[in-house]
């Protein structure tokens, strides 16, 4: 039985050529990357600091009376409000691309909050200007008529998701960072906004990583309904490749919804992976479900799992009175870190090479507890993918509820040890793990584009490595005629002994 669960996972590379081609893909050079260029002029010596537009965001376009906006206030914002989008003029890419400079380099107090105990800079920090920088530059990109250049805006800007952070080159912490931005797609009353991230090396800006963020715009005198946006105008053939792949994102998005384990049933050769992963772990001797048997450096999911909590004080708001998301995405990130650095046990730290999946569901209020819980759910060699959520308490249920998921994909310079699923909801956790892998290779270039797909619904390399491996059938595998000729009643020690380990695995 092993034999032939072997010999359907093996996989002839003479019958799938694109396995076979050693894929040369410059990841800067794919226009999926690629954003708009500043102008030539524009200089180091030229750039705002990135606090200081940060600042100049919220005093032109945040009213200070957003904690808790009343009377006259309220009644003020509303009237700003632009009735739909056909009545906003229509804006283009450019009146939106900003640039901004966090000086890592150049100032040493800035160093100090941007750098790591292990080297390099902080990652969860930069994501977290990151975040803010993408409503930086929607704020930017929304002209109302209806209200003058000072003044409160009518629209508030917030995060819905964010996904597809590839993280290219380390980034160091003694070097000025710029960030660069602008929309590359705009709905209703929704953005995808494109960031990038360069560093100074050797006086020339250098690419380290980009994101994109998708903001929503919302009524800033209540904050429960949507608020039109500017509609985009596409002039260059450059704006139009950017806002086909941003059209597409959201497509791609609303089918990774549509797809979703939590929807749909996995695939058939999802389904059968999970079951050979099972056989493979199954102790055949003893002859129970419930007896597993971990294979060679491997490690159970259910032992793969670090948590975390946070009390959100008054210092965490945003500008509308809730916790900001900038910041959970932080805890979020660093816990993930931790995890897999505790998981893989490895003397080397891991490197972040992919962030993905960032989707905010719920707004965190001042004073809720906010649960952390970081699970790694697939490895593959020397690399990681690890899930993050965020849960807050309902003081009244006394049950957690989910506000923020995120995927998270990590490398070592050796290879780290297999992790098993047991139970069922580890199976989807496990699949969904692989998934999100298998999309972060295609983001990174390491996948010619759509093999993301195709890995998924075919067996590919992509496999736990221990189930490729021939097993001996005679040690694991009951012969029939043997069987019907022993006494099949088993030993009391031995019911016993199963017994304890099926209370085990359900308690």
């Amino acid at each position: 039985m092993f034999s032939m669960v072997a010999r359907k996972l093996s996989i002839s590379i003479k019958d799938k050529p694109w396995m076979m081609k050693s894929i040369q893909y410059n990841f800067w050079n794919n226009s999926f990357r690629n954003l708009l260029t500043p102008s030539a002029d524009s200089n180091t010596a030229a750039l705002k600091p990135f606090t200081v537009v940060l600042e100049e965001t919220q005093k032109q376009h945040i009213s200070k009376q957003n904690n808790g906006v009343k009377g006259q206030c309220r009644e003020f914002l509303s009237a700003l409000l632009p009735p739909s989008q056909e009545s906003l003029p229509p804006r283009t890419m450019e009146d939106s691309l900003i640039q901004a400079l966090i000086p890592i380099g150049s100032c040493l107090d800035v160093r100090l909050q941007y750098t790591s105990h292990i080297g390099g800079a902080r990652l969860g920090r930069l994501v977290q200007d990151m975040d803010n920088f993408a409503a930086v530059v929607v704020y930017k990109y929304i002209d109302n008529p209806l209200q003058g250049p000072e003044g409160p805006s009518a629209h508030a800007v917030v995060t819905a998701r964010m996904d597809h952070l590839h993280i290219r080159e380390d980034i160091k912490n003694d070097a000025d960072i710029k960030l660069v931005g602008h929309v590359t797609w705009v709905g209703s009353s929704s953005a995808e906004v494109g960031v990038g991230m360069e560093q100074m090396e050797e006086g020339v800006w250098k690419k380290v990583c980009e994101a994109k963020f998708v903001m929503v715009a919302r009524d800033a005198a209540t904050g429960t309904k949507s608020a039109p946006i500017n509609p985009l105008v596409v002039k260059s053939e450059d704006e139009k490749i950017l806002f086909k792949l941003g059209k597409k994102n959201i497509a791609s998005r609303a089918k990774a919804d549509q797809d979703s384990l939590f929807k749909e049933p996995p695939s058939t050769i999802e389904s059968n992976l999970i079951h050979d992963m099972f056989l493979s772990t199954v102790d055949h001797k003893v002859r129970s479900f419930a007896a597993r048997v971990k294979p060679e450096n491997s490690t159970w999911m259910t032992d793969s799992k670090l948590k975390s909590v946070m009390m959100c004080e008054p210092e965490h708001k945003n500008d509308y009175n809730k916790i900001f998301g900038g910041l959970i995405m932080e805890k979020c990130i660093d816990l993930a870190f931790t995890n897999t650095w505790v998981f893989t046990g490895a003397a080397q730290v891991p490197v972040c090479t992919h962030i993905d999946d960032v989707i905010f569901l719920k707004a965190v209020e001042i004073g809720d507890l906010l649960y952390f819980h970081s699970q790694v759910v697939f490895t593959h060699e020397t690399q990681v993918q690890a899930r993050v959520s965020a849960e807050v308490l309902d003081r009244d249920t006394k049950r957690l509820k989910l506000t923020n998921v995120l995927q998270v994909t990590f490398k070592l310079p050796s290879k780290v040890p297999h992790v098993i699923p047991q139970s069922y909801h580890e199976a989807m956790a496990y699949l969904t793990g692989r998934r999100h892998f298998l999309i972060s290779l295609e983001n990174e270039g390491l996948l010619a584009e759509g093999m993301a797909e195709k890995e998924m619904t075919e067996v590919s390399k992509y496999t736990p490595l221990w189930m490729l491996k021939e097993l001996d059938t005679e040690e694991h595998v009951y012969n029939v005629q043997d069987m019907l000729g022993e006494d099949t009643f088993m030993e009391a020690e031995i019911t016993q002994d199963i017994r304890a380990r099926e209370s085990g695995l359900l308690s």
